[in-house]
């Protein structure tokens, strides 16, 4: 089906995109509010349109029981009026009653979605539980570096391109894990994290020796001209969209670089998002920890399942992936949620 698109302003004229992907039969539409400095309105709508898509698959991968979606706003995310832009949001989604959700993206904030929350119920973000989203993100891709890795990642070494709150968690993780864990981020001001060594900002990552490489920062971040340069054996996609085209994978397969798609490793937040649809009061009360390990053994499922379809050959992901799609889950799986413990 062809995706469904919409544009608001804000109150202060700020551009977001609502972009509705998939079946509308699957569910719901869901998928996060994204924020960021666009050059054009173009460039943001093509974002809002690649991303939803992916989050389509998302879905359908893990049987969430939901569609995909996207929100893209053009603005500064530093001077932007935040509650004028959730007031525009909050009325998209009240307007939908119940056909669209949304959480948190890059730029967008819990406490974001929290005042989102006092304005429209169809807000998927934890507000209210112990679970924080971003770790529930950060499991489920650990959880794929383990299967990539063949199990276990001590003494292996990692490194973690991007040190926001997702990609601190998961340099955090693999470092508790026994890993020889490197952490590279644009940003100076990146946290330093405790038995992880940091890469200056300006360094040449892609130089790296890192047998594994996971990606948790923004789009885009591997062109052809990076993927011509790398030395991991292994990419774990924690960022969404982080290819620029169809032709990076295309290098990345014929240099025997085997990639575990976004699709399977990032999806953490949407088997949350479907606990908390689908079984809500079990979601706020229960333990964090419940949610995590479920998120971390179902994510650990699909990817096992990829590798095996596709027999570690890095050409074969995309018609292992193809397959999965084919042969999701009967169950949708917030409803597969069971806690050990309440």
């Amino acid at each position: 089906m062809r995706p469904v698109v919409e544009r608001v302003r804000t109150a202060e004229g700020v551009p977001v995109f609502v972009v509705r992907d998939g079946d509308p039969a699957a569910g719901p539409a869901n998928g996060g509010l994204r924020l960021l400095p666009y050059d054009s309105e173009r460039r943001a709508l093509a974002d809002g349109l690649r991303l939803a898509r992916r989050m389509t698959l998302k879905h359908a991968l893990y049987r969430t029981g939901f569609s995909g979606a996207k929100l893209t706003a053009v603005a500064d995310p530093s001077t932007v009026d935040r509650r004028a832009l959730l007031r525009a949001v909050g009325d998209v989604l009240d307007r939908h009653a119940g056909r669209l959700y949304t959480g948190c993206d890059m730029n967008t904030t819990a406490a974001d979605m929290r005042v989102l929350s006092g304005l429209t119920p169809y807000v998927l973000a934890a507000v209210d539980s112990a679970v924080d989203a971003s770790l529930a993100t950060a499991h489920g891709i650990v959880a794929a570096v383990r299967q990539a890795a063949g199990g276990a990642v001590a003494d292996r070494g990692v490194l973690v391109h991007g040190v926001g709150k997702t990609g601190a968690a998961v340099a955090a993780l693999l470092a508790a894990g026994g890993a020889r864990v490197t952490t590279y981020d644009h940003d100076p001001a990146a946290p330093l994290l405790p038995g992880c060594t940091a890469l200056h900002p300006l360094s040449a990552w892609w130089a790296r020796p890192e047998e594994l490489l996971v990606l948790c920062s923004a789009s885009g971040v591997v062109d052809e001209r990076v993927a011509q340069r790398l030395r991991c054996r292994v990419i774990v996609s924690g960022a969404n969209c982080p290819y620029t085209s169809r032709e990076v994978a295309r290098i990345l397969a014929r240099r025997g670089i085997l990639g575990v798609p976004d699709v399977v490793a990032n999806a953490g937040a949407v088997i949350g998002d479907s606990i908390e649809h689908h079984q809500p009061e079990r979601f706020r009360t229960g333990p964090a920890d419940e949610v995590y390990r479920f998120v971390a053994e179902t994510v650990a499922d699909r990817t096992a399942d990829l590798l095996r379809r596709s027999s570690g050959a890095p050409d074969r992901v995309g018609s292992a992936l193809a397959e999965l799609l084919d042969d999701a889950p009967e169950t949708v799986c917030g409803l597969r949620f069971a806690p050990a413990r309440v």
